[in-house]
């Protein structure tokens, strides 16, 4: 019975030595480490746009304020069409008159034309009826063509805008005489909002190269998918930083319409990438470490030590960032180097 005892305690002993062995001889590989960025702009509408008056006249009538959304109709503001109507009326009644003129005229030039087969009128008589008539034609083409004028003009009496566009500023109020040219709001697409950025070169490959983008608004504790809008061609002397503005779509990714109109220009945006420039920096499990005589080091499969500079640690101390002259991507070193050493 002893004996079975004290075979089954050196097997176990065996086993765990073989265990302790094969531990001590885990390998990991030296990862390069990316570094997190994070960049922090703020919001702007995707557009803006300047409106004008095309027409002189005295506001009747504005429908949005600063902040409020433009009508489903597109109606921003109306001026009094007053004259213009009473424009529209007088061109009524000079074609009446020269329709009723042409009439007469035609008349005239069938008389003529019958006497003249008669050789009972002269031909310049006849010729005078056909001028008069054509004349006549004339101006009532004349008159349809001033009516399609007014009618033109009469439309743009009334502002239109974008419908669903905020208002930004408004420079009419209703009662003020405004002015042909002169601006009378400026508005903004707040829908899609554009965050502007500058960043290198090195940043700029990384964020093309990312599959996926996100924009955090802090303000309201939202994060939303985003695209690159557009890219400057060139940089800028001073920063030496390239412009580019990354786009979210909020009708597109906030169905909820109360997030929607939370949206506005101005507000904070963090966006985080992985820089993929080089930077000596580098990723192993922090098992790895060897920490003696306040420095920490690496071992290599055949025992050798590398020392090492410790950054820092992320994914809650599992992972450690190292540095060193003589790191390199792809380079073996054991797992749990203190087992190994144990081992010897």
């Amino acid at each position: 019975m002893l004996k079975t005892i004290l075979i089954l305690i050196a097997a176990t002993l065996l086993l765990s030595v073989m265990a302790t062995s094969l531990t001590a001889q885990e390998q990991v590989t030296l990862q390069p480490h990316y570094r997190t960025i994070t960049l922090t702009g703020f919001t702007y509408p995707r557009k803006e746009l300047t409106i004008s008056s095309e027409v002189n006249g005295k506001c009747e009538a504005v429908y949005a304020d600063v902040g409020e959304k433009i009508p489903d109709n597109g109606v921003f503001a109306r001026i009094d069409t007053t004259f213009i109507r009473l424009d529209i009326e007088a061109n009524k009644v000079n074609q009446e008159r020269a329709e009723r003129q042409l009439a007469q005229e035609e008349k005239t030039l069938a008389r003529f034309t019958s006497l003249r087969r008669k050789e009972s009128a002269p031909q310049a008589q006849l010729d005078e009826a056909e001028l008069a008539a054509d004349l006549n034609k004339l101006e009532i083409r004349k008159l349809q063509n001033e009516a399609r004028r007014l009618e033109e003009k009469l439309v743009r009496h009334t502002i239109t805008a974008p419908p669903g566009w905020l208002l930004i500023e408004r420079f009419i109020e209703p009662g003020e005489l405004i002015q042909e040219s002169k601006p009378v709001a400026r508005l903004g697409d707040f829908r899609q909002l554009l965050v502007p950025l500058a960043v290198s070169y090195g940043e700029l490959q990384a964020i093309e190269a990312a599959s996926r983008l996100q924009v955090e608004l802090p303000d309201i504790a939202l994060t939303l998918p985003a695209t690159i809008y557009r890219t400057s061609p060139v940089f800028d002397a001073a920063t030496r930083k390239i412009h580019v503005d990354l786009l979210i779509d909020a009708i597109r990714h906030t169905p909820d319409q109360n997030i929607q109109e939370s949206l506005r220009g101005g507000m904070r945006a963090h966006f985080s990438f992985k820089s993929f420039e080089a930077n000596n920096r580098f990723s192993i499990p922090a098992t790895a470490l060897i920490n003696r005589y306040e420095a920490q080091w690496l071992m290599k499969p055949d025992g050798s030590t590398t020392q090492v500079i410790l950054l820092g640690t992320e994914n809650n101390g599992l992972t450690a960032i190292i540095s060193g002259e003589n790191l390199e991507a792809g380079q073996n070193y054991l797992a749990i180097p203190e087992n190994a050493a144990g081992s010897q």
